[in-house]
């Protein structure tokens, strides 16, 4: 049965594509129901996400092998993108612990892509890790995106990683320690300073001006070709619930939220950030309000940017694309996500 929308004095726009999160209110990628998840996300405006294991190898292979069962080999999420891998192959854990990270093996690798059936669709790799450029390469020929990430990184690894076949990095400026200055000139250059030069590379920004200063934002939008920026929310269990205090699953133990823009921070842990409390709705929206872009800017960067790199038939409104769409009120809230022509969410 055909539905009629009414909406004029609305944006009608391509469905948000999120390529990196971890949890959604109380919702986590590694323990959760992806059900619950996809409808969750379709409330914040997207179309399309990639559920985002951090965790020891064989927890994440167990995680995916469940999803894989309760969702009909994903058949039944048309959201869902595929599985990311954040771990096991980094050099740093970020918010993760010392656990979640292993060297590089073949069977470890072959264990990850048995146990993800074919929906491992990116992996995140550290280019300092012996064997890290002919990992890279192995899955990048197989289809998967691989993205640099934790990392320590010189030039020289990364610019391998990228001949490997690397084309993304995962949320810069996050866990890319700045360099130090080894005497060849008044400011040390950097694994990220290569990165926003690198024309075959995409990067991932954590918009909510707190991960990232709005100023390194504004570099990135002048430095990277307009077609090789992303924004994700990097989210986590919390992500999109009202500002307090909340017991998280796994050894985090109590989280606080203050709002989308100051992040998921770890009581226990003197009050250290564990990804964002963004929402794709949220992100879509400081794009335009936090870092001052245009409507077509944020609609790049949520959703024809990401379906490129992904090779998805979405991203823009046009024939034969894949009709996955927001509509969106004059003050950006959300009335309307649409799913392969399916209304998926609506505003009482």
């Amino acid at each position: 049965m055909e539905a009629v929308i009414e909406a004029a004095d609305m944006y009608v726009l391509p469905g948000l594509i999120d390529l990196h999160t971890h949890g959604i209110r109380t919702v986590s990628a590694e323990t959760g129901d992806l059900r619950e998840y996809a409808c969750i996300e379709a409330s914040f405006g997207a179309t399309t996400f990639y559920p985002t294991l951090f965790g020891p190898p064989e927890e994440s292979a167990r995680q995916m092998q469940r999803h894989r069962r309760e969702t009909d080999e994903l058949r039944r999420l048309p959201q869902i993108g595929g599985f990311r891998l954040e771990s096991p192959y980094l050099a740093q854990t970020g918010a993760g612990v010392s656990k979640d990270l292993v060297p590089i093996s073949p069977e470890t690798t072959g264990m990850l892509l048995a146990a993800g059936g074919g929906h491992i669709k990116i992996w995140d790799v550290s280019p300092e890790l012996d064997g890290a450029a002919q990992l890279i390469g192995q899955l990048s020929r197989q289809g998967i995106v691989c993205s640099i990430a934790h990392t320590q990184a010189t030039i020289e690894q990364g610019r391998a990683a990228v001949d490997a076949g690397a084309r993304l990095a995962t949320h810069l400026f996050d866990v890319f320690p700045i360099p130090e200055n080894r005497g060849t000139g008044v400011y040390p250059e950097g694994l990220v300073d290569y990165l926003l030069v690198e024309d075959r590379v995409t990067c991932e920004i954590i918009g909510d001006g707190t991960h990232v200063h709005p100023l390194l934002v504004e570099k990135t939008f002048r430095c990277k070709p307009p077609d090789r920026l992303v924004f994700v929310t990097d989210s986590n269990y919390g992500a999109g619930l009202p500002p307090g205090r909340y017991l998280a699953p796994g050894s985090w133990g109590t989280v606080q939220i203050d709002g989308p823009n100051n992040g998921v921070r770890m009581v226990e842990r003197n009050m250290g950030l564990a990804g964002s409390a963004l929402t794709p709705l949220d992100s879509f929206r400081n794009v335009v309000r936090l870092f001052h872009k245009d409507l077509a800017t944020a609609s790049h960067v949520w959703s024809k940017n990401p379906a490129r790199l992904m090779g998805l038939n979405k991203g823009e409104i046009a024939p034969g694309r894949d009709a996955d769409l927001i509509i969106l009120d004059r003050n950006l809230d959300l009335r309307y996500t649409i799913v392969a022509g399916e209304i998926v969410y609506q505003r009482a």
